[in-house]
C-alpha cells in the first residue's frame, strides 16, 4: 500500500516544479506569463546599486526605461535573465536598463549577476518596497517575480509582464516605450 506514495510525490512535486518555472516567485497568486497595459506615473525611487552607487527614476529622465525586478532566489528568475542580458544588448542604446533585486542579499546578487554576464545597472530592494510600489501603480492584480515594467519617456507605466518574458513580448513591450 505504500508503493503508491511514492510516485505520488515525485508527481505533485513535478508538477510544483513546473508550476513555479512558468508563473514566477512571490507572495500571492500568479499566473502565467500575465501582462498588461498601465498609463500611470513611474514611482520615483533610490536603490544602492551593486556599484555602490544610488540609481533612481530621475537618472532616466526623458529617455524609455525597462525596470525588472528580479532575486537571486527565485528559479524563473534564473531562466529569465539571459534573455533580459540579450534584450539588454539589443536595445541599450535607445532604452535604459535597471534591474532590481528585490528582498535578495548584495552577495547573492552579485553571484547571480556575475552567472547571467548581467551588464546593466542593478539595484538593491532589501525590504521590497519599491517592487510594491510599482505593483500599487500598475495595478497590478498579482505580485510576484520576474515583473518588468516599461516606462515611457513621460515617465509613466505603459506596460508590465509577470513571470520570464519571451524575446518576442519583450519586443512587443518595448516597443510600446519607443518613439
Amino acid at each position: 500500500m505504500r508503493l503508491w506514495r511514492r510516485p505520488l510525490l515525485f508527481a505533485v512535486l513535478a508538477v510544483t516544479a513546473m508550476l513555479l518555472a512558468t508563473t514566477g516567485c512571490g507572495d500571492s497568486n500568479s499566473s502565467t506569463g500575465t501582462e498588461a497595459e498601465a498609463t500611470k506615473a513611474a514611482p520615483d525611487f533610490s536603490v544602492k546599486s551593486l556599484a555602490g552607487d544610488n540609481i533612481s527614476l530621475a537618472d532616466y529622465a526623458g529617455q524609455p526605461l525597462v525596470i525588472n525586478f528580479a532575486a537571486s532566489w527565485c528559479g524563473p528568475c534564473e531562466i529569465e535573465a539571459p534573455t533580459i542580458e540579450k534584450m539588454y544588448q539589443k536595445y541599450k542604446d535607445r532604452v535604459g536598463f535597471i534591474g532590481i533585486a528585490v528582498r535578495d542579499q548584495e552577495e547573492d546578487q552579485r553571484a547571480f549577476a556575475q552567472r547571467h554576464g548581467l551588464s546593466f545597472p542593478i539595484g538593491l530592494d532589501p525590504d521590497g518596497k519599491v517592487v510594491y510600489t510599482y505593483q500599487k501603480a500598475g495595478k497590478v492584480n498579482l505580485s510576484g517575480i520576474p515583473t518588468t515594467f516599461f516606462v515611457d519617456k513621460e515617465g509613466n507605466i505603459a506596460a508590465f509582464f509577470i513571470g520570464p518574458i519571451s524575446e518576442r513580448t519583450f519586443d512587443q513591450k518595448v516597443e510600446t516605450i519607443l518613439d
